[in-house]
């Protein structure tokens, strides 16, 4: 774990803490990242639903995470917007509702959604009509909008397929790591910041570590508890790094 001083002059860039999503981001320079994940735990889903037995005989585990509202995740997303290089990228993930209601479309005069990845988890959830087998990524990217000249692996599909075995232990909301890695690599390079501030498992963390890329992030849920941001000095912003 990192303490709270350490992360104040910026010392450390690749450990675990805990924190506010939105706290973290707005404590680092513009244009300091060409890469950004943000896993947000949707609360309105289940206020859509309200099937009654959340947290009772069924999501346990996720009704127990502190839940994020729509404004918030807008809040989250356009601070990304300032952070991120330009023509850099936030890969949002979305469960089948938001996905499917255009949430993401909220944040499109900052952040235009330029491309999607279905993951099939290789098992059934639940769901009122179709069976839940998957998530969504929202690939956004900052103007200026780029394709060729900021993405280098295009042999990604636009359907994943990568099963993840979590034990009951591990973090309700895993995400396949072949996919982040793949992701990293098609769009940073060694050396680059990947920014997670919604870091569930820090599974991110540690595939940005394997790759030589630095990292930043936080979860809420994450133990022993710190809660202060400040502005993180060492990162180079954008006019730094032309």
């Amino acid at each position: 774990m990192t303490s709270a001083s350490e992360w104040k002059r910026g010392a450390m860039t690749s450990s675990t803490l805990q924190g506010d999503a939105l706290a973290l981001l707005r404590s680092l320079p513009d244009g300091c990242t060409p890469l950004g994940f943000f896993d947000p735990q949707y609360r309105d889903n289940l206020d859509k639903q309200k099937y009654g037995n959340e947290g009772v005989s069924r999501q346990q585990r996720r009704c127990a995470l502190p839940q994020m509202s729509r404004p918030y995740i807008d809040q989250c997303s356009r601070e990304f917007a300032r952070v991120l290089k330009p023509s850099g990228y936030l890969m949002l993930w979305e469960d089948a509702f938001n996905f499917c209601q255009g949430k993401h479309l909220a944040v499109a005069d900052v952040l235009p959604c330029v491309d999607a990845i279905a993951w099939d988890k290789g098992y059934y959830g639940q769901g009122a009509r179709a069976r839940r087998q998957g998530s969504y990524l929202a690939i956004l990217q900052k103007p200026p909008i780029k394709a060729r000249a900021t993405w280098k692996d295009h042999k990604i599909p636009d359907r994943w397929t990568e099963r993840i075995i979590r034990p009951k232990s591990q973090h309700p909301h895993l995400k396949p790591i072949g996919l982040i890695a793949r992701l990293i690599g098609a769009v940073t390079v060694p050396g680059d910041l990947v920014v997670d501030p919604a870091a569930g498992s820090f599974v991110v963390m540690r595939v940005a570590n394997e790759m030589g890329r630095r990292f930043v992030g936080c979860d809420i849920a994450c133990q022993p508890a710190q809660s202060a941001f400040a502005p993180f000095e060492d990162i180079p912003t954008a006019e730094a790094a032309e």
